[in-house]
This record gives C-alpha cells, sequence and structure tokens, in this order.
C-alpha cells in the first residue's frame, strides 16, 4: 500500500514538471541577430526579408531582450522567437 502511494506521488510530480508551463519558449541562448539602429531583434531565419542597416550584430535571445531591451518586431520574427512559457513537453516536440 505504501509503495503505490509513492508511485503515485512521483508519478503525479513528474506529470507536473512535463505538462506545466516551466520554461521559456525561446531559450535566452538562442542565437539571434540584432539592428542597433532600430533597435530590433530578428531571427536568423528570417534574415533575408528584413529591412536591416548595415549596423548589426549577432547575440543571444536573452542579452537582447533584457540588457539592450531591443524589441521583436517583423511578423516572421515573431512567429520563430515567441516570448512567454510552455511544458517541457511542448518544448520536447517542437524543438
Amino acid at each position: 500500500m505504501r509503495k503505490k502511494l509513492v508511485w503515485g506521488v512521483i508519478t503525479v510530480i513528474v506529470l507536473a514538471v512535463l505538462l506545466l508551463p516551466l520554461v521559456d519558449k525561446t531559450s535566452d541562448t538562442t542565437r539571434v541577430i540584432v539592428d542597433h539602429t532600430s533597435s530590433e531583434i530578428v531571427a536568423p531565419s528570417c534574415f533575408d526579408q528584413s529591412e536591416l542597416t548595415n549596423w548589426i550584430d549577432e547575440m543571444s535571445f536573452g542579452n537582447a531582450k533584457n540588457e539592450l531591451e531591443y524589441d521583436i518586431r517583423d511578423d516572421c520574427s515573431k512567429e520563430y522567437l515567441q516570448e512567454g512559457k510552455t511544458s517541457v513537453l511542448m518544448r520536447i516536440f517542437e524543438g
């Protein structure tokens, strides 16, 4: 009886970790392109269609968002660099 209770508690904890929104949708270590002139963050796959100036740089998403406080403006980059939280299970299936 006690063994079933322990396994039940462990199962609930594992499911909670997998299903609760605990991780960021876009990791802070994801590499992005920033345009310092327009203070814009661009996903690398959206580089060709973005109208960027010559003052561009590459850095992590966390640095661009938190330290420089740049924004994501174009729709293509918004699709690739989503903000907010998601579950570990969804992150595994999407990645």
